[in-house]
């Protein structure tokens, strides 16, 4: 298997913050008990307290698909649509 690592920054819209980091930190708690899901963290950027970043360790592209699809993600996007400015999503592969 090919480990795969997502990181994924996004920036909320001030008004939906408080909103919005409750189901981050649900879909955090969700996603790490997945099969295969060997990191899931969530940063807050020192400077701008609107910019959130996951980084994602995942076993396989595969797993990562079925994270894409699990009930838990689909929800917390229907959830953010509207409420997020910005979202920059990098799928990468560790060479060190």
């Amino acid at each position: 298997m090919n480990e795969i690592t997502i990181v994924a920054t996004l920036t909320v819209k001030s008004a939906y913050q408080t909103a919005l980091v409750s189901e981050l930190k649900k879909l955090v708690d969700s996603s790490r008990a997945e099969k295969g899901c060997l990191q899931y963290d969530l940063h807050q950027d020192n400077q701008n307290p609107l910019v959130y970043v996951f980084i994602e360790r995942w076993a396989s592209q595969a797993i990562v698909d079925a994270h894409n699809q699990s009930a838990h993600f689909v929800a917390f996007g229907q959830f953010a649509d509207g409420k997020v400015d910005s979202l920059a999503i990098n799928l990468m592969a560790k060479i060190y």
